[in-house]
Formats: structure tokens, sequence, C-alpha cells
């Protein structure tokens, strides 16, 4: 699936300063048959409030600003400015680590059993303490999925991008509890295209991760049909307030990682708009059987659903709470 050479995680600033997945790619033809999710969703939707409808909001209401997203460049404009990009390699994200590294006090937290993926000498202690801990959350068959971590402290201007088994942050411009939502909302794309997987058997859907066919039977297919009918082309009918974040709305991949990292940090404000917006409750759900089955809190989010649709997951306040031991 999805194979990328790694050079492409290393170069060129990307979109908005924000996350997003390096191997995206257009919708192929629907005449493939699109499975019908509605026996997925039997027997879950009404476990997360007494009423689920549809959301009735005010013509009033102050619609979220979409501007950001229509200045974003096409996505092969992204790819080829990746490809043939002349900023930094693996060489100056190392050398650039390095000197933080040296004038970086020494951790007082235990560094055992940290992941090997994560566990590079050039990365800033604190910041693999809280990859570790992230990843350790994760469902236990993807803790494996990410071959490469680069974290650079070079102010390349981008936070951070993320393909089916890479992650590149930059770790110079943002504190520690920024680092710990990006790296949940890089690392729901990971889980996204690499650890849920179909098999060709099922069949070609109608999407598709660059050039490389997604199959009927990839869980993320479930979640997706729930808004979009190609990886950036939203169903009829889909509003603002139908995603978690506006951000999640440019394609599938975000609106995926976004409510990730939106339900890791903010699950009482999910859950609260589930109660009124049954699009919100499917992905609630989704999340809930694959990710996280029966539901989990990890964090005490701080943002309240007021009916104004936040812009960006990673920006939103909470406090930390869990351990790993607590999972």
């Amino acid at each position: 699936m999805r194979v990328l050479p790694l050079a492409i995680f290393l170069i060129g600033p990307l979109l908005l300063g924000t996350a997003a997945p390096v191997a995206l790619g257009k919708s192929v033809s629907q005449s493939q048959p699109v499975a019908s999710v509605s026996s997925f969703w039997t027997g879950r939707i009404r476990s997360i409030g007494d009423t689920v409808r549809s959301s009735q909001r005010s013509s009033a209401k102050t619609q979220i600003a979409r501007a950001s997203l229509k200045q974003r460049k096409p996505t092969r404009a992204i790819r080829a400015e990746l490809l043939t990009g002349s900023t930094s390699s693996a060489t100056s994200i190392q050398a650039s680590a390095s000197s933080v590294q040296s004038q970086s006090p020494q951790s007082p937290f235990p560094t055992s059993d940290i992941f090997p993926v994560l566990d590079q000498p050039d990365i800033l202690l604190r910041h693999r303490l809280i990859a570790n801990e992230m990843l350790r959350l994760m469902p236990k068959k993807c803790h494996n999925t990410m071959k490469n971590f680069y974290v650079r402290y070079d102010n390349s201007g981008q936070r951070g991008v993320a393909g089916k088994e890479s992650i590149v942050m930059d770790g110079s411009k943002i504190d520690d509890h920024e680092f710990r939502t990006l790296f949940a909302h890089e690392f729901g794309h990971v889980l996204d295209l690499g650890c849920l997987q179909g098999t060709p058997v099922a069949g070609a859907s109608e999407f598709k991760d660059g050039n490389d066919i997604m199959w009927n039977d990839d869980p993320s297919l479930v979640f997706y049909r729930i808004s979009w009918t190609a990886h950036n082309v939203q169903k009829e009918g889909m509003k603002p307030e139908n995603f978690v974040t506006g951000y999640a709305s440019w394609d599938v991949f975000e609106d995926i990682t976004e409510s990730l990292t939106y339900y890791i940090f903010q699950r009482d404000a999910f859950i609260a708009r589930a109660r009124t917006n049954h699009v919100i409750a499917m992905k609630l759900a989704w999340i809930e059987t694959y990710v996280f089955p029966g539901g989990i809190t990890i964090a005490n989010g701080s943002h309240q659903w007021n009916g104004e649709v936040p812009w960006d997951s990673t920006k939103l306040p909470y406090t930390w709470t869990i351990s790993v031991s607590q999972k």
C-alpha cells in the first residue's frame, strides 16, 4: 500500500503550518459497488445519548471561515514541491537536533521501554517520552506500523507531516502541550493509512490514497463514507458542524485524524455534539469501535461546545491526566 520515498517526508514547507498526510490522491470511478454502512451503526448510535437527531442550526449561526481551505494548494502541487524541494535533509535534521539536545537539561523521567522507532539520540528526551506515551495509548496492533520518526529543530516552517509509516514534526516552535496533540494528529494518519488495512479480495473501493487502491473492507472506509463520496468530495447536505473542526472538512484523511485527535483531547465536547448531530455521532461510534473499543477518557478537554466549530483540534486547551498504566 501507498509506498513513497522517505525523502518526501524530509523536505518542504507544507499546508497552513498544520499537519496533513503526504500521500493523498483523487478518487477513481464509482463504478465499484459501495457497501452500505447502515448495519454497522445499528445499535451503536443510540448508546451515545438519549436523543440523537439531525442537527437543526439557525441560519444566523456564524459559519466557520473557509478562506484558508480555499487558499491551500492542490494536492498535486504540494506533492511536486515535496519531491523537488531544496530544504533540509535528514543530515540537517540530525544536526539541528544535536545542537538543541546539547543545551537541554536531562529529563527526570524514566527512559525505559521507549519504542525503538522513537528512541533516537537526535530527538530531545522529553519529545521521545511524550511520543512514547501517546503511542502506547494507541491500539496495540498499530504500535509497530510507524517505521520512521523525525523531529526537526531548525524552524522549518511546518509543524508536521505524515504518511502511512513515517512522521516528521517540528519541535522548535511548539511547547510540550502542543507536541502531544500534534503527535496524536500525525499518528492518526499512520493509523488510517498504514495500520487499518483492507484486502484485495474485497475489491477496489471508490477511494484511493494517491495511486494506491483502498479495498472495500478497509475499516477506514466506514468512516470516510459518513461524509464523503470521494477523498475530497463531501456528500450532499454536509454542513460545517458535521466535522469536528474546520480543518477536518478538507478531505477524508484530515477528517479521520482530526476526529481522532478531538476525541483524545476533547471527548466530552465530542459526546455533547453527538447528542444532537447524527453525523458526529457516527464518527464517535466509529472511533469507539475501531480505535478505542468501548470508549475511554484520556484527557480533560476544556473546549466547550457552543455551536461554533473550532478550526484546529491540536490548538484546543486540555489537561493531561492519564498515564499509560491507567489504560
